[in-house]
């Protein structure tokens, strides 16, 4: 399988570019913390819950693009 695409149902789709710019205005829109309010409902924490699963899985891709770019593989050789 390319490094370059996803794997889904209905076939492949292109691998998407991360810029940390994008990454760091996410997690100020949407930090890693608990609301203040206590009383918070099982949907609202779920979509909590979510929202940081995509912000993880956008570092980990950013992390694989930055592990792959020219600088860093012409290091390893």
């Amino acid at each position: 399988m390319n490094r370059d695409t996803t794997s889904t149902i209905d076939g492949f789709i292109p691998q998407v570019v991360i810029s940390r710019d994008l990454l760091d205005r996410l997690m100020v829109i949407f930090p890693n913390t608990l609301p203040v309010n206590i009383e918070i409902s099982d949907r609202e924490l779920g979509a909590l819950i979510g929202v940081q699963r995509v912000i993880q899985y956008l570092q980990g891709t950013l992390q694989n693009q930055e592990d792959d770019s020219i600088p860093n593989v012409l290091k390893q050789t």
